[in-house]
């Protein structure tokens, strides 16, 4: 067997480490009590009811706590099935971001878009304040939005638009559809509205943020 030093994942950073925070997080809610895990769930899941009150009575608790939620949700699963789809997800989109934008501009990027995933579910279920949204899904999407524009010089625009239109079709079909409530499991469903709010976001941010390569060697542009 030959030795190498190559990491088992080739992944820079800070993608490993929210990959890390997300499996950590999700581990930690398996081994609490249930009575916790409620209290996690309805404290820190981006929750439409509260953003609600929160714009008919604005007040800085208010904002404060939606603030801390559209950031904490993104960092809440349904069971293992829903985490390991995000974090490989994570994994292969999140390392051209970073690879490409810094690490600075990275997690801006998937913050912004974890945010504009959650407000897009917002404004469909706006008439059903029980909704709770959690999963890193919204910022995720965002993650392949970017992504977009990396691959463009190389694929061309046709084969992007392609990509694209294939995710964002399977995303509307699964979200609208009883395969999405299959797929999710029981007690939840899919959001593709927070899907497609943070691919769209995603594919705008690098028409405002400057593009870094930071690519130094070939071992560096391993997949992962």
């Amino acid at each position: 067997m030959e030795n190498s030093d190559e990491p088992a994942f080739n992944a820079p950073p800070a993608t490993m480490y929210l990959v890390a925070s997300l499996i950590v997080a999700h581990i930690l809610l398996t081994v609490t009590s249930v009575d916790t895990v409620q209290w996690v769930y309805e404290a820190l899941a981006f929750n439409v009811g509260q953003l609600t009150l929160v714009l008919e009575n604005p007040s800085w608790l208010g904002v404060s706590a939606v603030f801390l939620t559209l950031n904490s949700h993104l960092f809440l699963h349904h069971d293992f099935m829903h985490l390991l789809i995000n974090a490989f997800m994570l994994l292969a989109f999140g390392t051209m971001v970073e690879r490409t934008y810094g690490i600075v501009r990275y997690l801006t990027m998937f913050l912004i878009c974890g945010w504009v995933g959650a407000l897009s579910e917002y404004i469909v279920s706006a008439s059903d304040p029980a909704t709770m949204l959690y999963g890193a899904s919204g910022a995720v999407f965002g993650m392949m939005g970017v992504t977009t524009w990396i691959l463009l010089p190389k694929l061309g625009m046709r084969k992007v638009i392609a990509f694209a239109s294939v995710m964002m079709g399977l995303n509307l079909v699964i979200g609208l559809t009883p395969l999405g409530s299959m797929l999710a499991g029981e007690g939840a469903t899919i959001s593709w509205a927070a899907h497609l709010g943070g691919f769209l976001c995603g594919a705008l941010l690098p028409l405002v943020l400057p593009r870094r390569h930071i690519w130094k060697s070939q071992s560096d542009h391993a997949a992962v």
